[in-house]
């Protein structure tokens, strides 16, 4: 299974390992599945460790993505396509990285490990 992890699975993962199902932990760690990281996640997470908000982390990006390419986790990159999506995507959600990612999800066929409900209300597959 090709899985896109959402920001909050990869920030609690890294710190509060505990708020993550079963399923999500197992998956994290499976390297059978491929585990796919979007550049808009990194993008999330620089910005919230710039503004404080993720001081628990306590790494830098450049640590966050060496620990990925670490684990077998694969980057996706942002794409023309992606933008294309988005722009016809319903307003269900206001979040725009969390908006992009399921723009990125319907158009790459992946799966998001997510417990955002949200997400839900498009057409892209989520587990948690």
């Amino acid at each position: 299974m090709n899985v896109l992890i959402d920001s909050h699975a990869l920030i609690w993962g890294t710190v509060e390992p505990d708020r993550l199902s079963r399923t999500a932990k197992q998956l994290l760690v499976d390297r059978m599945h491929t585990r796919i990281v979007s550049m808009v996640s990194l993008w999330e997470i620089t910005i919230k460790m710039a503004n404080g908000k993720l001081i628990p982390l306590g790494a830098s990006i450049q640590d966050v993505v060496q620990a990925l390419h670490s684990n077998g986790a694969q980057i996706l990159p942002i794409r023309t396509v992606h933008f294309i999506r988005l722009e016809s995507l319903p307003l269900h959600h206001r979040d725009p990285f969390d908006r992009l990612l399921i723009a990125q999800a319907i158009e790459e066929d992946l799966v998001i490990l997510t417990d955002d409900a949200h997400f839900r209300r498009y057409p892209v597959k989520t587990i948690w």
